[in-house]
């Protein structure tokens, strides 16, 4: 997701960031949009960065989910394409990389492409989140001078909302999906136990009985069983209504 905010770039006061940051980790906006704002606030904020994007890596897969610009997504799409780069080091390891591309011996790939690109230096700080998925925010600098300590802590601070906002909807979507299962679960009871007591009435036979009559049918005819008995229930319903 392309990130465009209308700011005065490099004009937000640290302290300032940090309260507006607080703000959009309360809202209730979906995860691009808040690592979105996450990203444009990072490169408006931290000092000599021209864009920002975040990578995530799901089951061995990445993508960058936003970017403040097509610079930051070319550079990331080439380390993606050749396996190989800073953000995907910094979002396997959860390590701080920092490159300047005036040397190539570690990514000479990477870093002819950001020197063609008109980058000298690149931040790419590991997100603290769960489960499968990793991921970075990967921060694109073209000044002249080497990097600041200060501009490092910065993008270390940035990359740790980032990071809470992947683990919040990491939780809420593994709660979202048990809730589902456990909804599918209730249906599928719900309709089982409609198909017993119309076999129960049918057949004479107790709950056993018509349970396994259920699976029986399911058996012969390679089924899902609550396939079966939802069949079962249509056509009861389909007979009271003729």
């Amino acid at each position: 997701m392309s990130v465009n905010l209308s700011r005065d770039r490099g004009r937000e006061e640290p302290l300032a960031a940090f309260a507006e940051l607080s703000k959009i980790m309360r809202g209730e906006k979906s995860l691009d949009e808040t690592l979105g704002q996450i990203a444009a606030l990072a490169r408006d904020t931290v000092p000599d960065i021209d864009e920002v994007s975040v990578t995530l890596v799901d089951r061995l897969k990445a993508k960058t989910v936003v970017f403040t610009g097509q610079l930051a997504m070319h550079l990331d799409e080439r380390q993606y394409q050749h396996g190989v780069g800073p953000c995907l080091d910094a979002a396997v390891t959860g390590d701080t990389v920092v490159v300047d591309v005036t040397d190539d011996s570690l990514y000479p790939d990477f870093a002819r492409s950001a020197r063609r690109a008109g980058v000298t230096h690149s931040v790419s700080v590991g997100l603290p989140v769960p489960q499968r998925v990793v991921g970075a925010l990967n921060l694109y600098a073209s000044t002249p001078n080497h990097l600041a300590e200060e501009t490092i802590a910065l993008a270390q601070a940035f990359a740790s909302y980032a990071g809470v906002a992947v683990a919040n909807a990491a939780l809420y979507n593994h709660t979202a999906a048990l809730a589902d299962q456990m909804q599918a679960a209730m249906q599928s009871r719900s309709v089982i136990e409609q198909a017993k007591g119309i076999l129960m009435a049918r057949q004479g036979c107790d709950a056993d009985e018509a349970f396994k009559s259920l699976s029986q049918l399911s058996q012969d005819s390679n089924r899902k069983l609550r396939d079966i008995a939802q069949s079962i229930a249509v056509n009861t319903c389909s007979e009271k209504e003729s």
